[in-house]
């Protein structure tokens, strides 16, 4: 597989990612509505609730305000050993993501599977933040 092609496949695949929707917004008849999202992170999760808030409300020709927002780690391991564990596989997927994009012969083989690796480990650890918002839009 070339640069180019390799490069190609990451980038359409991270743009893919990227849309923003609003399948999770629970609208309500007293103006607030409601998200519940559960992320890696909490800047992860609080910003793909803001993100579908902000498309909800577009809808509208509005902006969002947030009335409310709590974000909970439920996870069944201690938060700083879960945040420990992602650190080292995001790190092991984004060393094997280079070695599979720059290396040669046996090289980008074994990038390949450190970045697979990596990923797996990442889910693995599953979705511990949950996140409740209120938000008008204005």
């Amino acid at each position: 597989m070339t640069f180019l092609t390799k490069a190609t496949t990451l980038t359409a695949a991270l743009l893919l990612t990227a849309c923003a929707h609003h399948n999770n917004v629970r609208p309500s008849s007293d103006g607030n509505h409601y998200i519940d999202l559960y992320g890696e992170t909490k800047s992860d999760v609080s910003e793909k609730a803001f993100d579908q808030a902000k498309s909800y409300c577009k809808e509208s020709k509005s902006t969002p305000y947030v009335v409310s927002e709590n974000v909970d780690y439920i996870g069944n391991m201690d938060e700083e050993d879960y945040l420990t564990k992602r650190n080292i596989a995001k790190a092991v997927e984004a060393a094997g993501t280079a070695m599979w994009i720059f290396g040669r012969s046996h090289v980008d083989d074994a990038g390949a599977a450190l970045s697979i690796g990596g990923d797996i480990a990442g889910d693995s650890l599953g979705h511990p933040y949950q996140l409740h918002l209120v938000f008008n839009c204005g």
